[in-house]
């Protein structure tokens, strides 16, 4: 008779070649699988002596090698399961893990399928019975039962620890992310109002140097494209907040680079009204006096060739000194139950101003200085109000 070919006849080493098959940490020695020709043997049972199962029954032989066939299956299935190392420390994956190779060792190479297949090619004598050919059959089906079991729980447990996992990493990577975009809107918020209070003195006139104006605006268009960045990618938000950070920078150096400038060239060519009230005054040659009694004080004259004054082209009269100009009020900072106002002041010739702050009808600070600058205060409030940030010259 034929039987399955993953039955191999017994060497003098054992029973032919063995494969080893390692699954995450679930070690099965398999016997190999071969053809084997047989003879056709008696089958009517010789119960009363001592002999191989083939010589006893073929078809004893055969119920044994089919069993011993579908328990070979198993084994072979058990050592493709593999433990991925993410989840190798789970609890329920090293006691599953643990439980396979305990069935494994019992019901494989060294345990059930072997016994099966030494009374399949004959290694084992006795006076076969129905009985007992029944137990050895009856031993293959529950240790194929036992290790389909076993495998499966395996299996479950991994799944089941890899969704919690993957449960943990969606958790982690969302609250990253939602402290990233906090810090990144932030920031945004801040570059925001640099932008706003830029606005006036790109629109303030020309400077000494008109490179001024354009690096600014160059710099306001790279920084609201900063702005514009994919909010739901963690390394999207993070390199832009890092973008935003440099915006901030460079905006307030910029817009003061911009404001100095713009100062230089008022200074250099001054409007017409300027030039009228800083020119000196064209020497005049008085009149005789109407009073000879008087020659010890002749007129005073001044000489033709004397050069005018000079004036200083960096600061004007003391008596034409420009009014202070204040800005838009912006919103710089808010805290919850204060905000801070932001606001540009123009002051160019160093008259000095005080500058009071609000939110709506809700006075705040009070900043008292000289000089071109943006200037800040606090406002309580409350957190429920309208954020209406102003300020005015007090």
């Amino acid at each position: 008779m034929w039987l399955p070919d993953f039955l191999l006849p017994e060497t003098a080493t054992g029973f032919g070649p063995v494969s080893k098959i390692v699954g995450g940490g679930v070690g099965v020695v398999l016997i190999g699988m071969a053809c084997l020709a047989l003879p056709q043997l008696d089958s009517h049972p010789q119960s009363n002596n001592v002999t191989t199962l083939a010589d006893a029954s073929g078809d004893w032989q055969q119920q044994v090698t089919d069993q011993a066939s579908q328990l070979s299956d198993a084994c072979a299935k058990a050592g493709q399961v593999v433990v991925p190392d993410e989840v190798a420390s789970d609890p329920g994956v090293t006691s599953a893990s643990q439980s396979l190779n305990t069935v494994v060792t019992n019901s494989c190479a060294f345990g059930t399928l072997h016994g099966m297949q030494q009374a399949i090619f004959g290694t084992t004598t006795r006076v076969w019975t129905t009985d007992n050919v029944a137990q050895l059959v009856s031993q293959g089906a529950t240790a194929t039962t036992n290790l389909t079991n076993a495998t499966d729980a395996l299996a479950s447990a991994i799944s089941q620890a890899q969704g919690a996992a993957d449960q943990v990493q969606q958790v982690t990577e969302a609250a990253q992310l939602a402290t990233a975009v906090a810090t990144f809107q932030t920031q945004a918020a801040t570059v925001s109002s640099l932008i706003a209070a830029a606005q006036d003195p790109l629109a303030g006139g020309t400077g000494a140097d008109p490179s001024t104006a354009t690096n600014l605006q160059a710099k306001i268009n790279s920084c609201n494209g900063a702005m514009t960045v994919d909010q739901t990618s963690l390394d999207a938000v993070t390199a832009g907040t890092a973008a935003l950070q440099t915006c901030a920078t460079d905006l307030q150096t910029l817009t003061t680079a911009l404001l100095t400038s713009q100062q230089v060239y008022q200074f250099q060519n001054p409007t017409p009204t300027q030039t009228k009230t800083t020119a000196p005054v064209q020497p005049v040659q008085p009149a005789q006096p109407a009073q000879p009694a008087q020659p010890a004080q002749p007129p005073v004259t001044q000489q033709p060739t004397q050069p005018p004054p000079v004036v200083q082209p960096t600061q004007a009269p003391p008596t034409q000194k420009r009014t202070p100009t204040i800005g838009v009020a912006q919103l710089a900072a808010d805290a919850g139950n204060s905000v801070t106002v932001k606001v540009l002041v123009n002051d160019p010739d160093g008259v000095g101003y005080a500058v009071c702050f609000y939110n709506g009808s809700e006075a705040g600070a009070r900043v008292v200085d000289t000089g071109t600058q943006v200037v800040m205060g606090a406002v309580p409030v409350n957190s429920f109000d309208q954020r209406q940030p102003g300020a005015r010259f007090c």
